[in-house]
């Protein structure tokens, strides 16, 4: 286990650390693809995605060739397209893992509201043969019963309720706190955890910090 330093984090794009106990963290989130391929011992899972954001964005859309590229690529080449940054990006890094048969379900409690289609799109989902859930509020979340192995992924911007650029409204500690409470077991039952930094989304640099230094050892104490 290897927690970071708290007070060195920054916004850092290439940022990606394994701090012990098959938990990630990350400032880009769409580094999570990469890790999921990289550390997956079954072929397929349930998703849980806790986020202010769908993040459902596919931009392999109308693009064939890379679209076959995406299908095809070993995990090493996967990690290049992540790497590039171009078709696998902080807000499209679900649906890819969807394409390639690694999710077969997805549960979605996300805040995000008024920016057109939620989640991931329908038909989308039945060309891929998955299925998602969303979740209106984290009870419903904490109280489903989820199939196979799973992945835990979260976005601390989640406990962020502005959605201003570079600006924090945050949940109380408290309400952070119960949150992660009410999730434990999802966090413990979880194969893979991935959490998104996600600097200026989640309020100011101290903001971001503070939540890291809040939630992180929370997380990593449920999965000893």
């Amino acid at each position: 286990m290897v927690l970071p330093e708290f007070a060195s984090l920054v916004e850092d794009d290439t940022y990606l650390a394994n701090i012990g106990r098959g938990v990630w963290l990350m400032d880009d989130h769409r580094w999570a693809l990469k890790v999921w391929e990289v550390e997956r011992t079954n072929n397929s899972y349930t998703l849980v995605h806790a986020d202010y954001h769908w993040d459902g964005c596919y931009d392999f859309h109308e693009l064939p060739d890379e679209e076959v590229r995406l299908i095809a690529a070993t995990s090493e080449q996967l990690a290049e397209l992540v790497a590039e940054g171009r078709l696998v990006q902080y807000d499209s890094f679900i649906a890819p893992a969807v394409r390639r048969g690694l999710i077969h379900t997805v549960h979605f409690y996300c805040r995000q509201h008024g920016l057109g289609d939620d989640a991931l799109n329908e038909e989308f989902l039945q060309t891929c043969g998955a299925t998602q859930v969303i979740h209106t509020d984290a009870q419903s979340l904490a109280a489903t019963q989820l199939v196979g192995p799973v992945i835990f992924d979260l976005c601390l911007d989640l406990f962020n309720r502005s959605d201003r650029w570079g600006e924090g409204d945050l949940w109380s500690d408290e309400e952070v706190m119960a949150f992660m409470t009410m999730t434990r077991s999802l966090i413990k039952q979880a194969e893979i955890v991935t959490v998104s930094l996600s600097f200026n989304y989640s309020g100011t640099a101290s903001d971001t910090r503070h939540l890291a230094e809040l939630i992180l050892p929370e997380i990593l104490a449920c999965r000893e």
